[in-house]
């Protein structure tokens, strides 16, 4: 059947009533918010090889995880939400070191250690393993050299790193990758370390004081507190509870553990299980794990791409679910503050929430100091503030820049992000005038004296130093003249702005 129209055009009424279906469920059914639509998407592991916790300056604990299937090292929260990711190749083993740099090895025939940054930028040149321990290249790719764990942390005066890696190698007939403790002090040549008794499964792990323990062939060495001996279970990576000092270690299809204190030669701790294996979370004798914030034992089970965390007496298991949030980033802008007379510089919640936009219009939480100003500090409510330290908004009235007592330049600046309530913003620049253009003595205002010293200058009376020039150079052209004196009066009198 068809339906005239009054001009005569002739459609289908079925068109008429796909219209009038389309025209009802627009008008029916809303579209959600933008807030709405932001959520978290899983993150998926790719042969997930080490694992790491470690303490932030804010005292906060977040995990590190050697995504090696997908050259990657996560940050993640101990529940598993993604903070941030770094590109590394072939990356195999990671830690934490006490100057809060993150160590990621790579591995393989061009294996080296690389140094980042917590935002993950890049800090100095990568360690050359290769070199630094005289390796070669292997000619079959699954036999190149393989590093399996990193232990960095201050011994004595120097700052050290632990490199444990194994090689390929043909010793007696008897093809193998044999193991080597090897340990440096930064920035310097030369190494030591320990080889012979590892095997590829056999793992190291920071022990108390500055002692780095380990397990090999003969069984945990746990200097200079104990040692286990053991003769019949095979025994690779191995972790520490410092608190109420107990050891894990991983064995076949087990996880075995012993107390560490309280022994007295030739009396030794004996390994006893922990939890043991199923068919829902088999414990492969590769895998690494370590302890957890909350008393979980957390384990990268390599060969099915998660991580396993064990509840705290081992009677139960859990799978890690890994998620990354979505939700926009906010936007945030640079501003100015100026220091009048060599005063502190008080900062209002104001000052950052109007440099401030959101694509959500979510509402600004809190913000992250990026970074310090190289001149003076920051200081929140009269303590001195660190770098990447999170102040709530409602806090900022407390936030003040102190300058030091001799100026060290025109301005500094420090960096800030701020937060919606998911995500941080990128880093900008908060700005601190510590000298006006036209402020040679840094009274914060400009007056006819500050013109009398151009000319005193310019007809040789008097000298000034670098920073002084820099503010009276009015033009910006590096020569002290009548044209700057010209252009300070102006600023004065209120003809220049």
């Amino acid at each position: 059947m068809s339906l005239h129209t009054k001009k005569g055009a002739r459609v289908k009424r079925t068109r008429w009533s796909v219209l009038a279906l389309v025209i009802t469920l627009l008008t029916s059914v809303g579209f959600p918010a933008s807030s709405a639509l932001a959520a978290t998407e899983p993150v998926s592991l790719n042969r997930p090889t080490d694992i790491e916790f470690y303490k932030t300056a804010n005292g906060e604990t977040e995990l590190l995880i050697a995504d090696t299937g997908n050259n990657r090292v996560i940050r993640s929260t101990p529940e598993g939400k993604v903070l941030s990711t770094i590109e590394v190749n072939q990356v195999t083993a990671v830690t934490m070191g006490n100057d809060g740099l993150i160590y990621a090895a790579e591995s393989g025939a061009a294996a080296k250690v690389h140094i980042f940054n917590q935002d993950g930028t890049v800090n100095g040149q990568p360690i050359d393993v290769m070199r630094k321990f005289s390796l070669y290249p292997h000619p079959d790719e699954d036999k190149q050299p393989y590093i399996r764990n990193l232990i960095r942390y201050k011994q004595g005066d120097y700052e050290r790193l632990y490199v444990f890696f194994n090689v390929y190698r043909e010793m007696n007939n008897a093809p193998a990758r044999y193991g080597t403790l090897a340990n440096f002090a930064l920035g310097h040549e030369g190494w030591g370390g320990l080889s012979g008794a590892f095997s590829e499964y056999s793992g190291a792990t920071q022990g108390t004081g500055d002692q780095v323990w380990y397990t090999n062939g003969q069984g945990a060495m746990l200097y200079p507190v104990t040692s286990i001996l053991n003769s019949t279970d095979k025994l690779g990576d191995l972790t520490l509870d410092p608190v109420n000092k107990r050891v894990y270690v991983v064995s076949e299809n087990q996880i075995m553990q012993s107390g560490y204190e309280g022994f007295v030669s030739p009396e030794r701790p004996v390994l006893s299980t922990w939890a043991s294996g199923n068919e829902t979370y088999p414990i492969d004798l590769t895998n690494q794990i370590a302890f957890g914030p909350e008393g979980e034992l957390y384990m990268a089970d390599t060969a099915r791409d998660r991580i396993v965390v064990f509840s705290a007496d081992g009677s139960s298991a859990r799978i890690l679910g890994l998620t990354l949030d979505n939700t926009p980033k906010p936007v945030v802008g640079t501003f100015n503050k100026t220091v009048k007379q060599g005063l502190p510089v008080s900062f209002t919640s104001t000052d950052f929430t109007s440099n401030y936009a959101d694509p959500e219009n979510r509402s600004m939480t809190d913000i992250r100091i990026a970074s310090l100003p190289d001149s003076g500090k920051l200081q929140l409510n009269g303590t001195d503030v660190v770098k990447n330290q999170v102040v709530p908004v409602a806090e900022l009235n407390t936030l003040a820049f102190v300058p030091s007592s001799a100026f060290t330049g025109i301005k500094t600046t420090f960096g800030w992000q701020a937060k919606n309530g998911a995500v941080f913003s990128d880093s900008v620049e908060v700005t601190i005038m510590l000298r006006i253009k036209g402020d040679a003595n840094g009274d914060g205002v400009i007056t006819p004296a500050d013109a009398l010293l151009v000319n005193k200058y310019i007809k040789g009376l008097i000298t000034l130093t670098p920073s002084q020039i820099e503010a009276l150079d009015m033009n910006d052209d590096g020569v002290l003249d009548a044209e700057d004196s010209a252009l300070i009066m102006g600023v004065y009198l209120g003809i220049n702005s």
